[in-house]
C-alpha cells in the first residue's frame, strides 16, 4: 500500500462512515450493530487484491482508491477519483411523472451529482480500474487491471447485472428535484416525510444514492432499506388504493410453480423462489427499478416467446397463466375473437391531466389509438378478487376485480341518441349508487366518449362477415329508449306478479321471474345459478365472455364472434346464449315448443304454428339459420342493420320507429334481422308480423323471406307501449 495515499484515506475517512439509521416508519428498521459490520471492504465495491469478491485486481491492496483520491479530485465534493465519461444519456420519460410537467423542468435533464459518479462505472463506458490518480508520488492517471465475471476489457459488460448503460429510459428516474413532483403527484409522499435512510442530494434531488449506499448496507444490492413487502419503494411512493383500498396482490400468498417465465425476477425472503409471493414481492412483482419497460412505468413483463421485456400484458400474464395466479386467462387471448392484449404494443399511454389528478388515458387516445390492455379494465393497485354478482336489482355493478379502475358515466339525452357528455368516475366501492356500473367501464372505449362521431369497425364484422361500423351502446341502451337490456337502468318490462293468470295459477309468487332463469332453475357452473328476474339488471360481461364454460369470467376472448358466450344451460342449441337468462321452456327453439310458453306475454312460437313454425324448424333457412347471426332470437329481436350508416344494431336496446305499419320497433326490441313491421298483441287480437323482402345471398343479416302472419294473442294486457304494468 502506498503510505501517503493510505494515510490520507484513513485520515479523511475513506472507510465507510459508521452510522445508525433510524426506523423508516415502513415496518422496517436498520440495526446499528449489524450495519456497522457492512463496510465497503466487505462489499463488491472492494476491488482490491484482498477482496473476497470475484471482480477485483491483483495490482493494489487499496480499497478507496478506485473511487476517491486526496489530490486533484473531480469533483472535489466526494474527492472523486474517476474521469468524467462525457456520456450523453437517454433519460427516463413518462407522461405520469409530474416533475416533467413543471415550467422550471420541462423534461428530465442529464444525470448529475452522485448519480453521475455512479454511472462512471455502471454505464460501461470506462474501465472500473481507471482512475485520475494512481497511488504514488506522481499522482498520475492510470488504470488497474480489474477482471472477473461481467467484466470485459476492464469495463462492466452489458451481460452483467450491474450494467446500467447510457440508455436510462428503462431505469428509475434520477437527478430531478423531488419537490417538483409533490404535491402535483399525490401518489408520492411529501419530501418532508421521507425516512432518514432515503436521502435527497444537497439540491433536493433524487439520486442513485437515495436508494443505494455505495459503501454497503445489510441489504442486498447496496439498498438503504429492505425491498420486501414494498418497504423501500413505499418510502416515497403512495400509490392510489395500495394503502387505503389495497388490491388482492398486496396480501396474496400464491407461489410460482416454477413453470414458464419466472414472474418474480428478484429473490425475496429466504433463498430460492419457493417462498416468494405477491405479498413479499409487492411493488417488484410488477415493476423493476432497472431494466423495466422503457417509458411504461418500469413494468417488467417478459414475453416468453422472445424473452424480451414487453411491458403491459406480460406483466399480468407471467402470473395469470396458471403458473402462479389461480385465474388462468392467458389462453383466452388466443381465441379467435378477443380483446387482443397480446397483439397490442405501445398504445396504452395513461397520463396525468392536471396536478393532483389520478392517472387516466385521455378520451382522444382511446379513440385514436384503439387498443386493449389489461390495465384498461383492471387496476393492479386496487383490484380485488371476484367477478360481479349476477342478477338482482344491483346486477349491473362492477365486480371486485374492477375496483381501482375508472369509467365514463354518460349524461343521458334524447331517446335513441348517443350520449355526448360524460363524467369520469372512479370505481372505489361495490355499494349501490356509487357510480360503479360495469357499463361505465365498457363505454369509455365503446362510445362517443372515445370515438366521437366516427365509430370504428366491428372487429368481428357484420353477421355476414362484411365490414360494418360499431353502434354506440349509449344510443342503443339509452335509458330513455322504449326497450333496453338493463345495463344502465332497470328494463322497461316490469308487470306486477299477478299480470298473467298463468303465473298466479303456478302459486309460487314469482311473477315474471317465471320467464327468466331464477334460483329454482339451475344454471351453468360458472355462476352456479343465473339469478335473473324481471327486475334484475345486467352487465356487458353477462353476454360477452368466453365460449368455454369453465374459463374465468370476463370479456378476454371467445371463439364466438363479438366475444359472445355460448348457451351454458345444457339445453337448446349452443348459439342461443339468450337462454342463459331467458328460459328455453318459455320461449323454445328448434324442435322444441316450451311447456310453459304461456308464461310469456305472447306464447312462442308467436305464429301459433308450434313445431311446424319456420322459426322452430331446422334447415338451411329456418330456425337458427333463418338469420346470419346463427341465433334464432335475433330473427325478430335486435340484430338489425342500419344500411344508411353501415352500422350494426345489436340486441343491446332500441328506440327504432315503426316500420311501414304497426308499432314502434324499439318496443320489446323488435328491430330484428328480418322484421319490417310489428303490431303488438292484445288479449283480444293476435300479434301481427311483417318481414322484409330480402335477397338471401346478399342481405347483410337475414337468410330467408318469411311469410307475414297474424298469430297468438297476449296472455296479459300491455296496451301502453311505455308502461307494461296495466
Amino acid at each position: 500500500m502506498d503510505r501517503k495515499n493510505g494515510k490520507k484515506c484513513r485520515r479523511k475517512g475513506h472507510k465507510l462512515p459508521i452510522a445508525a439509521i433510524g426506523a423508516l416508519g415502513l415496518g422496517f428498521s436498520l440495526a446499528a450493530a449489524s450495519y456497522s459490520l457492512a463496510t465497503v471492504a466487505a462489499t463488491k465495491h472492494n476491488f482490491s487484491s484482498f477482496s473476497t469478491a470475484e471482480v477485483k485486481t491483483s495490482e493494489t491492496s487499496e480499497i478507496c482508491v478506485f473511487c476517491h483520491t486526496p489530490h486533484n479530485s473531480n469533483p472535489s465534493g466526494p474527492i472523486w477519483n474517476k474521469q468524467d465519461t462525457g456520456s450523453t444519456y437517454n433519460v427516463y420519460e413518462s407522461q405520469t411523472l409530474a416533475a416533467t410537467l413543471s415550467p422550471n423542468s420541462p423534461a428530465l435533464g442529464q444525470p448529475s451529482g452522485p448519480s453521475k459518479l455512479c454511472l462512471a462505472c455502471h454505464d460501461g463506458t470506462i474501465a472500473v480500474g481507471s482512475v485520475l490518480n494512481k497511488p504514488g508520488k506522481g499522482n498520475m492517471a492510470g488504470s488497474f487491471n480489474v477482471t472477473g465475471p461481467g467484466i470485459t476489457s476492464g469495463k462492466i459488460s452489458s451481460a452483467s447485472t450491474a450494467f446500467v448503460g447510457t440508455d436510462l429510459k428503462d431505469d428509475h428516474p434520477i437527478s430531478f428535484e423531488y419537490s417538483l413532483s409533490y404535491p402535483s403527484n399525490t401518489e408520492i409522499k411529501d419530501n418532508l416525510t421521507l425516512p432518514a435512510a432515503v436521502k435527497l442530494d444537497s439540491s433536493g434531488k433524487i439520486q442513485c444514492t437515495s436508494c443505494h449506499d455505495p459503501h454497503g448496507t445489510i441489504f442486498p444490492k447496496f439498498m438503504v432499506a429492505t425491498l420486501e413487502n414494498g418497504g423501500l419503494c413505499q418510502a416515497c411512493h403512495d400509490k392510489r388504493y395500495w394503502s387505503t383500498n389495497p388490491a388482492v396482490h398486496s396480501a396474496s400468498t400464491v407461489t410460482w410453480n416454477e413453470a414458464g417465465i419466472n414472474p418474480w425476477h428478484e429473490d425475496m425472503g429466504a433463498a430460492g423462489w419457493t417462498d416468494d409471493t405477491p405479498q413479499v414481492q409487492s411493488c417488484l412483482a410488477c415493476h423493476s427499478s432497472h431494466k423495466g419497460a422503457s417509458a411504461k412505468m418500469l413494468l417488467k413483463g417478459t414475453n416468453p416467446g422472445t424473452s424480451l421485456v414487453e411491458a403491459e400484458e406480460w406483466t399480468c400474464l407471467n402470473c395469470h397463466n396458471g403458473n402462479a395466479a389461480s385465474k388462468n386467462v392467458e389462453g383466452q387471448f388466443n381465441y379467435m375473437y378477443k380483446h387482443d392484449v397480446k397483439g397490442t404494443y405501445g398504445l396504452h399511454t395513461a397520463s396525468r391531466g392536471a396536478a393532483g389528478e389520478p392517472v387516466r388515458e385521455t378520451a382522444a387516445n382511446l379513440g385514436t389509438n384503439r387498443h386493449a390492455e389489461c390495465a384498461d379494465c383492471h387496476n393492479g393497485h386496487g383490484a380485488k378478487e371476484g367477478s360481479h354478482t349476477v342478477g338482482g336489482t344491483n346486477g349491473n355493478i362492477i365486480g371486485a376485480n374492477g375496483l381501482g379502475n375508472w369509467g365514463a358515466k354518460p349524461t343521458w339525452g334524447i331517446a335513441g341518441n348517443a350520449s355526448t357528455v360524460y363524467t369520469a368516475v372512479d370505481f372505489t366501492s361495490l355499494n349501490p349508487g356509487t357510480d360503479n356500473l360495469e357499463g361505465y367501464l365498457c363505454v369509455k372505449c365503446h362510445s362517443y366518449y372515445a370515438y366521437g362521431v366516427m365509430p370504428p369497425n366491428v372487429p368481428s364484422g357484420n353477421a355476414n362477415g362484411s365490414l360494418v361500423l360499431q353502434s354506440d351502446p349509449t344510443a342503443d341502451m339509452n335509458i330513455n329508449n322504449m326497450g333496453i337490456h338493463p345495463v344502465f337502468a332497470l328494463g322497461k318490462n316490469t308487470p306486477p306478479s299477478n299480470a298473467n293468470l298463468n303465473w298466479v295459477a303456478l302459486g309460487n309468487g314469482l311473477g315474471l321471474t317465471n320467464t327468466f332463469r331464477y334460483l329454482d332453475f339451475p344454471g351453468g357452473t360458472r355462476e352456479g345459478f343465473f339469478n335473473m328476474t324481471h327486475d334484475s339488471t345486467t352487465t356487458c360481461s353477462d353476454c360477452h365472455g368466453s365460449s368455454v364454460l369453465n374459463d374465468p369470467k370476463g370479456t378476454h376472448g371467445s371463439d364466438e364472434r363479438w366475444i359472445l358466450r355460448r348457451n351454458e344451460t345444457g339445453i337448446g342449441t349452443l348459439q342461443n346464449f339468450c337462454y342463459n337468462c331467458h328460459r328455453r321452456d318459455v320461449y323454445g327453439d328448434e324442435g322444441f315448443v316450451g311447456p310453459d310458453a304461456n308464461f310469456s306475454r305472447v306464447s312462442h312460437p308467436v305464429d301459433g304454428l308450434g313445431l311446424s313454425s319456420p322459426f322452430y324448424q331446422s334447415g338451411a333457412s329456418t330456425g337458427n339459420n333463418g338469420n346470419k347471426f346463427g341465433n334464432l332470437c335475433l330473427t325478430c329481436h335486435g340484430g338489425a342493420y342500419d344500411s344508411t350508416n353501415n352500422q350494426m344494431k345489436g340486441i343491446h336496446g332500441s328506440n327504432a320507429a315503426a316500420g311501414p305499419s304497426g308499432d314502434p320497433l324499439g318496443y320489446r326490441l323488435m328491430n330484428g334481422a328480418c322484421v319490417e313491421s310489428h303490431t303488438r298483441a292484445t288479449t283480444l287480437a293476435g300479434v301481427s308480423m311483417t318481414f322484409r323482402s330480402v335477397t338471401p345471398a346478399t342481405d347483410q343479416v337475414c337468410n330467408n323471406n318469411f311469410t307475414n302472419f297474424t298469430g297468438n294473442a297476449a296472455n296479459y294486457n300491455c296496451n301502453t307501449i311505455n308502461d307494461c304494468s296495466n
